[in-house]
């Protein structure tokens, strides 16, 4: 799992866009799917920036809030690489152990800082992963 290679060009052209419009962006990140029926797991990727318009965008970008709430967090340092392995890692080692239920909605990559900023083992992302509401005086919402 490489997202950043993948997903560069996607990048860009939001970048494009808006410096056109003369907006300017935020942090980045991208939202992770699963396939539905894949198996193995096979992921695909939304990127995002953030940024604040009432523009109209162009035909394949897209204006969207993204989802907020309690969610798992993990601290990758280190190249993009291993976004995958840190992934299996919060899945299948703190979230199956940690009583918690995943909310079936993407999980969200958080890119804090760039190859234009650091070197790829500086890198820092924060793998987010939303966790379901608790219900008042019961575990979390089934």
């Amino acid at each position: 799992m490489d997202p950043p290679c993948e997903v560069q060009p996607c990048f860009e052209r939001l970048f494009k866009w808006a410096t056109l419009i003369d907006v300017p962006t935020g942090r980045l990140l991208t939202l992770s799917f699963q396939r539905p029926g894949s198996s193995p797991r096979r992921w695909y990727w939304k990127v995002a920036v953030e940024l604040f318009t009432n523009e109209q965008p162009p035909p394949g970008i897209d204006l969207d809030a993204v989802d907020g709430g309690r969610h798992a967090v993990f601290r990758l340092v280190g190249p993009h690489e291993g976004i995958g392995k840190a992934y299996r890692r919060l899945f299948d080692d703190w979230l199956a152990n940690s009583g918690e239920v995943v909310a079936q909605r993407p999980c969200m990559e958080l890119y804090r800082n760039t190859l234009n900023e650091t070197a790829r083992e500086h890198l820092i992302t924060d793998l987010c992963v939303l966790l379901q509401k608790l219900r008042k005086g019961r575990g979390p919402k089934g």
